[in-house]
């Protein structure tokens, strides 16, 4: 994602992205990156991710165990090239949905910010009757998500904050009402045609 003209992860000194399986940029297995243009920054992450050790018998400071895999890293390095082509791809892929699924009853399409570049790790979209259609395009054969059902307030790992349930209600409607389609660079444009088709039969009822 970039906002105007500023890419994500170069507003502060540092920056972690995820290279889970599912992201944009990703490996086989599970692994993340940090990057930095602070030397000072550069060095300490350089000892954190080894146990904070500068060589095989010095502990300069307490760190863990963050080594990436050598597989991963040839994944990684491999696909990194290719950032620019499945972001364009996946750019493409959300325009198709927006415009295929524009106007339907009882579905939201998001506003498109301007002078920000959406990446889409996701392509959402707000649906009245959500459990429904996502029920019915399950039994159809697509493949829907629900991102996320649970607002993280409201997860029992945060109940010591003490938000009470309809404290912030625009992420509790978030909640109830999004659903997310297939939006990787590998579809083709049959595939999204069959999301459109089904989303559609739904919203118009048939």
């Amino acid at each position: 994602m970039s906002s105007r003209g500023k890419r994500s992860g170069t507003h502060g000194i540092a920056a972690g992205f995820s290279l889970h399986p599912l992201k944009n940029l990703n490996v086989w297995g599970d692994a993340g990156v940090v990057v930095t243009n602070d030397d000072g920054m550069n060095e300490k992450l350089r000892l954190i991710r080894n146990h904070g050790m500068k060589n095989r018998d010095e502990i300069a400071i307490l760190g863990c165990n963050s080594r990436l895999d050598s597989l991963q890293a040839v994944v990684g390095n491999w696909l990194i090239g290719q950032t620019s082509e499945i972001t364009r791809r996946r750019i493409e892929n959300a325009a198709y949905y927006d415009a295929g699924l524009a106007g339907l009853p009882g579905l939201r399409v998001p506003p498109r910010r301007p002078n920000v570049k959406h990446v889409y790790h996701l392509y959402m979209v707000f649906a009245e009757r959500r459990d429904e259609l996502y029920k019915y395009c399950l039994d159809n054969g697509i493949e829907a998500k629900i991102h996320y059902p649970i607002p993280l307030y409201q997860q029992e790992g945060l109940k010591h904050l003490g938000y009470a349930p309809g404290t912030f209600p625009v992420t509790d409607r978030h909640a109830k009402e999004v659903i997310s389609f297939p939006v990787d660079q590998h579809l083709t444009r049959a595939q999204q045609d069959r999301v459109i088709e089904t989303v559609r039969k739904f919203c118009h009822g048939r």
